[in-house]
């Protein structure tokens, strides 16, 4: 940038539009209305082509009438002068001939001197005259006809420009150009092999003749026509509009939806599918078995207490049994649990196992066969990614509220959540869990956390309940979950390695006590080793009374909870942990046997 010039980045550099990264629903309805209107015109355009097309020919028809009529009038006004100069040379002719005719009447008149010489001289005289005079008499009379044709014709012409004689010329050239066309179909059919009927060239007449009537109706009357269709196509819309409107007042979303969609089902999105699918895989999970009030009411009655009410997610079936993993705070310590199910459907069920370090429980059921309860399919939440949509599904206040299901992301990951197990305000455990926005109520806990491709990915278990704070929930990760269950299936409980050492915060210390352990000014976290039993883990590592830990298995030691998450993330493989420490003011390292 120079010149005190202003860097403008090129328009075509922006990257995609903004509106490519939204849908919007009333945006779609507006544009389906738009194509549907663009298309209406359309339509109504070809139409009016197709009528305008239709006057056209009709015109030229009109006009090749006009013109043939206007060649038949100059062909008669032309006969007509022909007749007129015959007629003329005729009567130039009788007048040259008068003289000759008289001198052959006086010859016939007076004797002929050559009568009494010879007959056949005489003869072949009177055979000419005698053809001359036939000849005149019939030319005669032809002048008589002509002049009478003449006349007649004279008397026609009066009328020829009449409207009367032009319509009825009009009329005949139509029915004549009818009757080519008749011709022609039936010369075609003689040349297909069809017969020649009457009755089908009477019929073909008959439908044609129809047909022009329509096709002439709908030229004079188009415009009403278009009128009554659309006060119909009108009345027709506002009929559908009022009977489309709910009690509320609210319309339904097919009003301006086409047949063709209406007649199709609802397109389901992913988050529609996944809750359908989800839902029959959820019960609901009372450590309370007996019926003496709704569920809902037990909830409000028992505010003040917890471990009362949740739900259950079914993670197996085998047979008429289902086993279901929820939270072990719903169970509490109790063996028996009521399940609800399917149709408000219940069964109690036996608790198999608890592990109230990880919150996780486990409840075998048997259902009715008839039920549709069924497996929920099992995801994988080592895939997860921030912001990814879930659903969370549960029975929120318990059976009367069953089946609800609220949306949200995954708004963070691998979150270390403290604990209270024992609710003695003091944190017993940290706990992985991944963070989420979706509602989570009072009901919800064990319920299950789903993809969009309908695969559990979590269990939710708890919520930060705090005023000025909303949308931040933490469920369980379902490969962690799934683990606990198989371990509490198989023995009814999950057993942690213990290192036998008591601890103590580093950050809880006084500065005497700091001063005694001769830990450098910049050491304020990890912990303090109190105690260590014999022949424990700890003391087969080599840790000793006032060590301080501030390192295990690579990771930095703030307290005793992340000590002990540590610890116990490593009970499926107890393996031999690297750990940093402090004694008597020097660090050293060493190794943490877990086995």
């Amino acid at each position: 940038m120079s010149n005190n010039k202003k860097h403008v980045i090129p328009r075509e550099k922006y990257g995609r539009k903004r509106r490519e990264y939204f849908h919007n629903e009333e945006r779609e309805q507006r544009v389906q209305m738009e194509r549907k209107a663009r298309k209406q015109r359309a339509e109504k355009a070809e139409k009016l082509a197709k009528n305008n097309e239709a006057r056209v020919k009709e015109n030229l028809r009109k006009a090749r009438i006009e013109k043939l009529t206007q060649e038949e009038i100059q062909q008669q006004q032309a006969m007509a002068a022909k007749r007129n100069s015959r007629n003329s040379e005729n009567e130039i002719q009788q007048s040259e001939d008068k003289p000759l005719n008289h001198k052959s009447q006086q010859a016939e008149q007076s004797p002929s001197p050559y009568v009494a010489k010879d007959e056949a001289e005489v003869a072949p005289t009177t055979n000419e005259e005698n053809t001359h005079l036939e000849t005149k008499s019939a030319s005669n009379d032809s002048d008589v006809d002509t002049n009478a044709s003449t006349n007649k014709e004279g008397l026609q012409d009066d009328h020829f420009y009449s409207e009367e004689a032009q319509q009825s010329r009009v009329n005949q050239y139509i029915e004549e150009d009818n009757s080519e066309k008749v011709h022609v179909n039936i010369a075609k059919n003689h040349k297909t092999g069809q017969a020649d009927e009457p009755s089908k060239q009477q019929r073909h007449s008959d439908q044609l003749s129809v047909i022009d009537k329509i096709k002439q109706f709908f030229k004079e009357h188009w415009a009403k026509v278009l009128i009554v269709l659309a006060v119909i196509l009108l009345i027709v819309l506002i009929n559908a509009i009022f009977n489309n409107v709910d009690h509320n007042g609210n319309t339904k979303d097919n009003i301006f939806q086409s047949s063709d969609n209406a007649s199709k089902e609802k397109t389901y999105t992913d988050t529609m599918k996944s809750a359908n699918s989800a839902v029959q895989s959820i019960v609901t999970v009372e450590n309370d078995t007996s019926n003496n009030s709704s569920s809902a009411e037990k909830e409000t009655q028992e505010a003040g207490k917890e471990n009362e009410l949740g739900s259950g997610v079914v993670y197996k079936k085998v047979g008429d049994s289902i086993f279901i993993m929820t939270n072990a705070h719903v169970v509490g310590d109790k063996k028996e649990q009521k399940i609800t199910y399917g149709n408000n459907d219940t069964s109690i069920g036996k608790v198999i196992g608890t592990d109230k370090f990880s919150d996780i429980a486990v409840v075998k059921a048997k259902i009715k066969s008839s039920s549709d309860v069924k497996s929920i399919k099992m995801g994988d939440s080592s895939t997860l990614v921030l912001g990814e949509p879930i659903i969370v599904v549960g029975n929120p206040l318990g059976v009367d509220f069953k089946g609800s299901v609220s949306e949200g992301i995954v708004s963070g990951l691998n979150r270390h959540v403290p604990v209270d197990i024992d609710k003695d305000n003091q944190y017993d455990v940290l706990m992985s869990a991944f963070q989420m926005d979706a509602p989570v109520n009072p009901g919800n806990s064990g319920g299950g956390v789903i993809d969009k491709n309908g695969k559990l990915i979590g269990i939710a278990s708890l919520k930060i309940d705090m005023d000025n704070v909303e949308g931040i929930a933490f469920a369980i990760p379902v490969n962690d979950a799934e683990s606990i269950a198989k371990q509490l299936e198989a023995n009814g409980e999950v057993k942690y390695p213990n290192t036998g050492i008591k601890i103590a915060n580093v950050k809880d210390m006084d500065e005497a006590t700091h001063q005694s352990l001769n830990l450098p000014k910049e050491v304020n976290k990890g912990v303090v080793i109190g105690d260590v039993k014999d022949n424990s883990l700890g003391e087969k590592s080599g840790l000793q009374k006032n060590d301080v830990i501030v390192e295990l298995d690579g990771k930095e030691i703030e307290d005793n909870l992340r000590y002990r998450q540590i610890i116990f993330s490593h009970k499926d493989d107890l393996d031999t942990l690297p750990a940093k420490i402090y004694r008597d003011g020097k660090e050293q390292d060493i190794k943490i046997k877990l086995k």
